[in-house]
């Protein structure tokens, strides 16, 4: 009679122990998705920084741009073999989207890009004009940023996280920091044409 009462235990008590490995592992499985909404990724910003240098460098020290969107441009590195496709994704879009575009030769789409890349700047612009930033808003390996926002690589490589409560202050200050930057452009056109 032990035995029975013994042997009913011993199964109650593994299923009881199994349901709360279920439970837990359901717990962490939430945890992880919600804290990698799109999967860990490591689509390092200061990896693409170096590969825009080395393209500015190329290039009379001038980022990529010409194309028909941002992203476009962004493309040029892939065509430079400067950026793989997986950097290009960014931390959002995934790798065999970005692949399949990029072995048939076709560049980036805002769709089809994960990084937010302001085009039309230079190596020498203000270093206060941001150069790219992730689309998400995610942290280096592809998790929420404490505080939200988005990490912002700058023009001279630096590298700043803008919290979410700052992010619209930041985005006006760029708009100020372009306008300025083209108003400046254009002057300096304008003197140019006038002294021939």
């Amino acid at each position: 009679m032990i035995v029975p009462r013994l042997l009913k235990w011993l199964i109650g008590t593994l299923a009881a122990a199994s349901a709360l490995m279920l439970m837990l592992w359901g717990l962490v499985a939430g945890y992880i998705a919600y804290e990698y909404p799109y999967g860990a990724s490591h689509c390092c910003d200061l990896a693409l920084a170096d590969a825009l240098i080395l393209y500015a460098e190329r290039h009379d020290g001038w980022f990529p741009r010409g194309e028909a969107t941002p992203e476009a441009s962004l493309s040029l590195l892939h065509r430079e073999k400067l950026a793989s496709a997986d950097l290009l994704r960014g931390k959002s879009v995934p790798l065999p989207t970005v692949e399949a575009r990029l072995i048939c030769g076709e560049l980036l789409t805002p769709d089809t890009c994960g990084w937010h890349y302001v085009e039309g700047l230079r190596r020498d612009d203000d270093p206060r004009l941001g150069l790219f930033w992730d689309k998400a808003g995610l942290s280096h390996n592809g998790g929420r940023l404490p505080g939200g926002g988005h990490t912002v690589i700058f023009v001279n490589r630096d590298r700043k996280q803008i919290r979410a409560e700052n992010w619209r202050n930041f985005l006006a200050e760029q708009q100020g920091l372009l306008a300025e930057r083209a108003s400046a452009k254009s002057e300096s056109k304008t003197r140019g044409s006038n002294v021939e």
